[in-house]
């Protein structure tokens, strides 16, 4: 059986999240596609180095946006 969306968005950063909240709110049936293991974009937290300390891995990008 095929499914019919409203809207398909590729990529699953930050924007798009909140773009889809807001389409299933109006009534839309949204497919969201992701080539990470999970969503967010660059904002995401890992803990890289010691248990418990977390880090934002991508917030060196933040100027290359200004």
């Amino acid at each position: 059986m095929l499914n019919k969306y409203d809207v398909i968005m590729i990529g699953c950063g930050h924007n798009a999240l909140i773009a889809a909240a807001y389409l299933t709110q109006a009534g839309r049936s949204v497919l969201m596609l992701e080539k990470n293991d999970r969503p967010g974009g660059f904002l995401r937290t890992e803990e890289l180095t010691l248990p418990s300390f977390k880090h934002d891995v991508y917030a060196a990008a933040h100027p290359l946006f200004l």
